[in-house]
């Protein structure tokens, strides 16, 4: 079964949150959407655990919105993988190509992301 356009938009929603500091930096918001087994391997190769991810201070974040070659689809039923480019405005990290494993419970839920650093 195909992801409804109504899960994509959730989705593509609830990634480009993770790109704007009011939510990012918001607890409660990353308690409810971080999954418990939560990793993230990032940019840097750096391995960051949901416990890491949730002790952030706040920075600020330079990626272009909306998110870049956007696309999400459902790898079985109530998990989706979405993929995208992360480009930044003016920062001097370059762009990256993305991936996230979303698990459908009584919410979308982030359970992996990966960043590979990218030439354009």
């Amino acid at each position: 079964m195909a992801l409804t356009g109504d899960q994509t938009l959730t989705l593509h929603a609830l990634e480009e949150a993770m790109w704007r500091a009011e939510t990012r930096f918001d607890h409660a918001f990353m308690e409810r959407i971080l999954d418990p087994l939560f990793v993230e391997i990032g940019y840097s190769g750096r391995r960051w655990t949901r416990a890491e991810t949730l002790d952030l201070d706040p920075m600020d974040i330079d990626v272009r919105l909306p998110l870049e070659d956007f696309a999400a689809v459902e790898v079985v039923p109530g998990v989706a993988q979405v993929t995208y480019r992360s480009t930044p405005d003016h920062g001097v990290r370059g762009a990256a190509l993305r991936s996230s494993l979303w698990v459908l419970t009584d919410a979308w839920r982030i359970r992996f992301h990966q960043a590979t650093p990218t030439p354009t």
